[in-house]
């Protein structure tokens, strides 16, 4: 398991692998057994979405210290714990008879509460990483001196004793390959998709719409208040159009903090005030998933203005939906490609803003049936190369 309300892509990503697999026709995944092994219980929702395609869902904190036993004892039952974590994840994989692990990080403390070198502690059962992107490398300003040496760290060490390592586009691939030329690990691209379930386009998106009071026509932005996700262009971008008098009202969901920089979800609210654009800008935080899919429904287009990603799961989405994207001009967004895609200078707001403006008069309110019924279709067949797709990395590794 991977994410969680702090880190949505890393749960979004392994939940649309899990649904891959689960929706290949059986005949194609004949012989295999998709298990998730999670540091601690799931959502109810979330968990409830994969059960039917999983053989089994492992907790690892299941046989923890209970609540009930004396302070002292739960103390020392979790020293011994802690002091021996990659032995008693080995003992259970050994026990459970894996045969393949995915995906192991360069940072599995916080998931399984395990630490690298892990390799040679799982003894024959076969394994595969995954680097989701090399932000640190290339927006150093935004991390802290010992966080980019814990992750060049821990990436070497993935690098040197990793079979293969997976990445979500070509671009991260070159990336790897520039950065640890001499790393022994085959890399391995596999592109993610959404599955769209049947309920997002049974739901009442016009009623989300009222929910959240918000007008006929807005932009969405589904994305954390990271800095690297530049809501700032978009703001300035904002006051540039009401120079030409547009006022687009733009939606953001998302959780509202940047774990790397306290202040800056405060200092992009101080920005909306002084631009004079408060009231075009709805940021309603972290909304359940079922409403945040309904408001892309509704919404006349999704913009995502990222400085940096690894492979948006924001755009899969719009791409699952039928929707219109505007998306800054990052080499993996382009890659990723999804129909009719806008895009506009990454750093510009002034750019932002003429391309938006060219596309408003033709942005129309959803749900739109016709386009909604041709992406779901897409969709699935997509969902079906993902599928395979990883099944050929599984079959290569396990040779």
């Amino acid at each position: 398991m991977q994410g969680g309300t702090g880190w949505v892509g890393g749960s979004e990503y392994v939940r649309n692998l899990v649904l891959a697999l689960g929706h290949l026709p059986a005949a194609e995944r004949a012989g295999f057994e998709v298990c998730l092994i999670s540091g601690g219980p799931l959502d109810a929702t979330f968990a409830a979405q994969l059960q039917p395609h999983l053989s089994r869902l492992y907790t690892l904190n299941s046989d923890l210290p209970a609540a009930t036993l004396p302070r002292r004892v739960r103390w020392l039952l979790d020293r011994r714990l802690r002091q021996r974590p990659n032995s008693r994840f080995a003992e259970f994989t050994a026990a459970e008879r894996f045969d393949f692990l995915y995906p192991l990080t360069y940072d599995n403390q916080y998931n399984i509460g395990v630490a690298l070198p892990l390799g040679s502690a799982l003894g024959a059962c076969r394994w595969a990483g995954w680097i989701p992107d090399f932000q640190h490398r290339f927006m150093p300003e935004l991390f802290q001196a010992k966080e980019i040496a814990k992750r060049d760290a821990g990436i070497a060490t993935l690098a040197g004793e990793a079979r293969m390592i997976v990445f979500s586009s070509e671009s991260a691939a070159a990336d790897f390959r520039q950065f640890y030329p001499q790393a022994p690990a085959q890399a391995e691209v596999l592109r993610f998709h959404t599955h769209p379930s049947p309920d997002w386009f049974e739901g009442d998106a016009v009623a989300a719409q009222k929910q959240f009071h918000l007008p006929d026509r807005f932009l969405l932005v589904s994305n954390q208040f990271w800095q690297h996700k530049n809501h700032r262009v978009l703001f300035e971008a904002l006051a540039h159009l009401q120079k030409c008098g547009l006022r687009p009202v733009v939606v953001c969901t998302g959780q509202p903090m940047d774990f790397r920089n306290k202040d800056y979800f405060n200092s992009l609210l101080r920005l909306v005030h002084e631009l004079g654009i408060a009231p075009q800008v709805h940021i309603l935080g972290l909304i359940e998933r079922a409403e945040q899919i309904q408001l892309m429904r509704r919404s006349v287009a999704v913009i995502q203005p990222s400085l940096f990603e690894g492979w948006s799961t924001v755009l899969e989405d719009a791409r699952a939906l039928g929707r219109t994207v505007i998306a800054s001009d990052l080499e993996v967004h382009r890659e990723q490609n999804p129909l009719g895609c806008r895009f506009f200078t990454r750093d510009s707001a002034e750019n932002l803003a003429q391309v938006v403006e060219e596309a408003w008069p033709d942005l129309t309110p959803g749900p739109d049936r016709e386009r909604e019924m041709a992406a779901r279709t897409a969709a699935g067949e997509a969902m079906l190369r993902y599928g395979r797709r990883f099944l050929e990395i599984v079959r290569k590794g396990l040779k």
